[in-house]
């Protein structure tokens, strides 16, 4: 990740406004903010409205998760809404099963979903998606 002035303030500013401390942003269709462990709860706020406050704010999409050490778990909480059927981790590689409307949306038009879960996903734990 670069951090350029404009993405450096859009870190303080959430920050300040939810005081949740950033671990990481990735930034591509829309911002993708890993929070560290237990402040997902002051990141989204009260129904939601710190998130909804902070996208309007900066607009543009905003998406929190919060990172675990454990590689599934973090995976899980990256595609939540999503329900994945099966998810275990072999050799590298983290395995998916899930129904082909969840398969679809993970990859996402040309790939690009699936790139940025491994994107981010690599950069924690070297690790990469495969989905069946």
């Amino acid at each position: 990740m670069i951090l350029d002035k404009d993405l450096i303030q859009k870190i303080n500013l959430f920050e300040r406004l939810t005081k949740a401390r950033v671990k990481e942003v990735f930034n591509s269709n829309g911002l993708l903010i890993v929070v560290n462990i237990g402040d997902i709860g002051k990141a989204v706020g009260k129904n939601g409205e710190h998130i909804k406050k902070y996208s309007h704010m900066i607009n543009e999409k905003v998406k929190v998760v919060e990172f675990n050490s454990n590689p599934i778990i973090f995976l899980k909480n990256m595609v939540m809404p999503l329900k994945l059927d099966n998810v275990e981790k072999d050799d590298g590689f983290i395995n998916i099963s899930a129904d082909t409307k969840t398969k679809a949306l993970l990859i996402g038009r040309n790939q690009k979903n699936l790139e940025r879960y491994n994107k981010i996903l690599k950069k924690y734990f070297d690790l990469k998606i495969r989905i069946k």
